[in-house]
């Protein structure tokens, strides 16, 4: 008879394990941007289409190995609303944060620690699985040929780019003398907007560099309710040839990069 009940005893437990990890949601991520800092605001967008989490409000429930857990980590079967997605459109969500804040830490204590988390009802009945997407970068300045400001920003906002020749890959791109610079914007499918604006002038910056400042949706003509994804770019001036005479030269081009930050 006890064989019985221990087998029984033991089925029961294999059940209950068996039902909490069906009730492990696999959810769709995406950190915007991919690359951050602990001071940086990160959006995390979830799709919970598909996955018993679909139709349900969900809540955040963060956490960095080592580190600890986030400061809207309260009771797990009772989240506050502070933990509470937006919800963007039908079973996807976003939640903002900035790593210094949300976990009470310091950067030095979130730099190169992987951020995790999970998505849960607030109840915690239902939740996703663990996720570690990606870890917290260090607070540096990366040097490069091209580089805007601000370095995350929407269609809406004024932007600098700028050109610091120091960095160029090539002799050319080093010694030339940039006097202008070529824009061309694209939309969220990759198809142009607009004509290309060309022969804009830039401004030498006390360090050297070379920069332009705009405002895409002023400076472009765009259609009312279009969706931007990028601006191309290239700087133009003047080089000098092997008889010292000066000829025309175009840099290589890089992209700045929209986000929808609403």
């Amino acid at each position: 008879m006890k064989k019985v009940y221990k087998l029984f005893v033991f089925a029961a437990f294999c059940m209950i394990s068996i039902h909490a990890s069906a009730q492990k949601a696999q959810v769709k991520s995406t950190l915007i941007p991919g690359v951050f800092t602990p001071e940086d605001e990160v959006i995390l967008e979830v799709d919970v289409a598909g996955t018993t989490l679909s139709g349900k409000e969900i809540y955040i429930w963060a956490f960095v190995d080592g580190v600890g857990d986030s400061k809207v980590n309260t009771a797990f079967n009772n989240s506050p609303e502070e933990a509470k997605f937006t919800l963007v459109s039908p079973d996807k969500w976003r939640y903002t944060f900035t790593g210094t804040s949300f976990f009470n830490k310091a950067s030095s204590e979130l730099v190169n620690k992987p951020f995790g988390f999970l998505v849960k009802t607030k109840d915690g009945t239902i939740q996703s699985e663990d996720y570690r997407p990606a870890k917290f970068s260090p607070v540096l300045f990366v040097p490069s040929l091209f580089r805007n400001f601000p370095i995350r920003l929407s269609q809406y906002d004024a932007v600098s780019i700028f050109l610091d020749q120091q960095y160029g890959t090539t002799p050319e791109t080093q010694r030339f003398t940039p006097t202008t610079i070529n824009l061309k914007l694209f939309d969220d499918t990759n198809t142009q907007v607009d004509i290309d604006k060309t022969g804009l002038p830039v401004v030498k910056q006390a360090d050297g560099s070379y920069g332009y400042t705009f405002i895409p949706n002023i400076l472009f003509t765009v259609p009312d309710g279009k969706k931007l994804s990028k601006v191309s770019f290239t700087f133009s001036g003047t080089t000098l040839d092997g008889n010292g005479a000066a000829i025309p030269y175009t840099s290589e081009s890089g992209d700045v990069i929209f986000l929808d930050l609403k």
